[in-house]
């Protein structure tokens, strides 16, 4: 029997289950964007444990990757009505809508700062990464120190810098944080910053490597998005390690990741499909790469891969 035979035996089997056992739920639309999908990996990371999420609440779940030149708001509605979902999850895709969108009775939880909706039921999928940007930048200054001989001084913080684009997929309280834990191991310092104008190519990328590395800097917190691969690719080549967010889903380069803060978006559908209303707050943890040693001092808070 292949694999994929394998897997839908056993999710039939665990249906039949939740449905003898009571806890039927029902059906569960999960839309997410296509582009979103892929750089999560969705097919290799996501949806299998979806499936197995899914099914451990009760419900049967049904996927809607809607593409780039797709209306989000149109192919979420046109789905709406082929069939009834008792629960929708709307992955991290902009839906500019404002009102009631979804069947009276559905349960929804959206990923999405953006969209405004009035319906009630309606959950908000979170992630406060605050105080795992600031153990990062903890992270870092310790290495930073260790290799110093355990000198500890504010000077030390040139040697950790952050590489930034104009519009950085993070938060300013995710900057502040990390600069903050930099302080903490070392006397106040604080790490250098160097952004990249829009549009960010390739060029730019290896540009801003180089010089920060001719500048000293070992450890950078990657700020910029999908072009964080680019960096990963050029440390290969110059040296040093990085800070970056959710590298797990590709684990490309681990040489050259320090600490990957991932955001658990499984983690939060499972609680949202528990029953918790209005704001989830979605698990985030801390990943270790390959890149540096993790010091004793964190160690407790991260997460092997």
């Amino acid at each position: 029997m292949s694999f994929v035979k394998r897997i839908l035996l056993a999710s039939i089997l665990v249906a039949c289950a939740s449905v003898l056992s009571g806890c039927w739920n029902g059906r569960l639309l999960i839309a997410m964007d296509q582009t979103a999908w892929a750089a999560e990996d969705g097919d290799t990371l996501l949806h299998r444990p979806l499936v197995w999420t899914s099914l451990a609440h009760g419900y049967i779940p049904g996927f809607l990757l809607i593409q780039p030149q797709e209306d989000p708001v149109a192919s979420l509605m046109k789905a709406l009505k082929t069939r009834h979902y008792q629960a929708v999850v709307l992955g991290p895709v902009l839906f500019p809508y404002q009102g009631d969108m979804f069947p009276a009775g559905t349960r929804a939880l959206v990923m999405n700062d953006q969209a405004v909706f009035q319906q009630g039921g309606v959950a908000r999928l979170e992630f406060d990464r605050t105080a795992a940007f600031r153990t990062a930048g903890l992270a870092a200054g310790l290495s930073i120190s260790h290799d110093a001989g355990g000198t500890v001084t504010n000077a030390l913080a040139s040697r950790i810098g952050v590489l930034i684009s104009a519009r950085p997929p993070g938060t300013a309280s995710d900057l502040t944080a990390f600069t903050e834990g930099v302080a903490q191991a070392l006397d106040g310092g604080q790490p250098s910053v160097r952004s990249i104008s829009a549009p960010v190519d390739r060029i730019a990328v290896k540009a801003a490597i180089d010089q920060m590395r001719k500048d000293g800097v070992e450890v950078f917190l990657l700020f910029m998005g999908a072009p964080d691969g680019w960096a990963l690719e050029d440390l290969k080549d110059t040296g040093g390690s990085a800070v970056v967010s959710n590298w797990a889903a590709s684990g490309a380069f681990p040489r050259q990741v320090f600490l990957s803060i991932e955001m658990d978006f499984v983690g939060g559908v499972s609680l949202f499909l528990a029953g918790r209303q209005g704001m989830v707050s979605g698990p985030v943890r801390i990943v270790a790469g390959q890149g540096r040693t993790i010091p004793a001092q964190v160690m407790p808070l991260v997460t092997p891969r």
